[in-house]
């Protein structure tokens, strides 16, 4: 289109230039025509016209506008930002170091109840100077722990006594009882407690040389080792030596004892029990 634009320009100029020089060409050919010294010098008047076209008329420009904005509010749309990054830094590494033993097996036995009660008998006898004496105790026991216990005993012995007069005799005693804490089938005790006893002796008295028949009683102390064995949660034997030491109480002022040699009395005795016992728990 611009090219088109300088070529009209140019023909207009040109067309416009050559209407100008016209009336001059032709003066210039009317005075070349007079001579100088010619007295007379006619114009020659030339009609005439030049025409000159007219420049050709400016191409058609068609210029298409730019098709106007869409009405209306623009709305760009952009894409969501992405979401923000969050670096988590790797676990630590920690080395557990196991130290790896050999497996040790250990039988355990079932847990059983624990029975607190049992029911005794034992053998005994009495052992002394010319004491020959022998019987049978029952008792009844409590063992509110493993290592501790306590025991009512009643027993029965008959024979020979110190004065070689035949005698029976009921002892009846309490005793406390502490066992080794040790959780094994066989266990060693010790044993202490207090008790009483009633004698009945007749015959023929070593001391006095003369027949006599006498009820006394006694009151002492006595003390004792001892061991267990548990054959059974129910059933156990046992194995004892006693010791004791004792007076009289009653009312006769006779003393038991007399040594003519020395004419020596008293109504305190020592001596020693050893029992085998059976034990029935419950």
């Amino acid at each position: 289109m611009t090219q088109q634009m300088s070529r009209t320009l140019s023909r207009t100029t040109l067309a416009s230039l050559a209407a100008l020089a016209l009336p001059l060409l032709s003066t210039a050919s009317a005075e070349a025509q007079c001579d100088p010294g010619a007295v007379f010098c006619a114009e020659i008047e030339v009609n005439g016209s030049v025409e000159v076209a007219p420049p050709p008329p400016p191409s058609h420009v068609v210029v298409q506008p730019a098709p106007p904005p869409p009405q209306g509010q623009i709305v760009v749309v952009q894409p969501a930002p992405p979401p923000p990054q969050v670096q988590v830094a790797p676990p630590r590494q920690t080395t557990i170091i196991v130290e790896q033993h050999p497996q040790r097996l250990r039988l355990q036995r079932p847990r059983q109840r624990v029975r607190r009660f049992s029911l005794n008998a034992r053998i005994g006898s009495m052992i002394g100077e010319r004491l020959r004496m022998g019987g049978l105790e029952g008792s009844i026991r409590f063992r509110p722990a493993r290592i501790f216990g306590v025991e009512f005993a009643v027993g029965a012995y008959g024979g020979t006594d110190w004065n070689d007069m035949d005698r029976i005799e009921v002892p009846v005693s309490f005793n406390f009882m502490f066992w080794l804490p040790k959780a094994s089938r066989f266990q060693v005790y010790f044993l202490a407690g207090a008790g009483m006893s009633y004698a009945h002796a007749e015959g023929m008295h070593r001391g006095y040389g003369e027949f006599m028949s006498r009820d006394m009683t006694y009151i002492g102390a006595q003390g004792g080792i001892g061991f267990e064995w548990r054959i059974h949660d129910r059933f156990a034997l046992s194995l004892d030596a006693r010791a004791f030491i004792r007076t009289r109480v009653d009312a006769d002022d006779l003393p038991e004892f007399f040594n003519p040699d020395t004419g020596q009395t008293t109504d305190t005795s020592a001596g020693g029990i050893g029992t085998l016992g059976a034990h029935f728990y419950f």
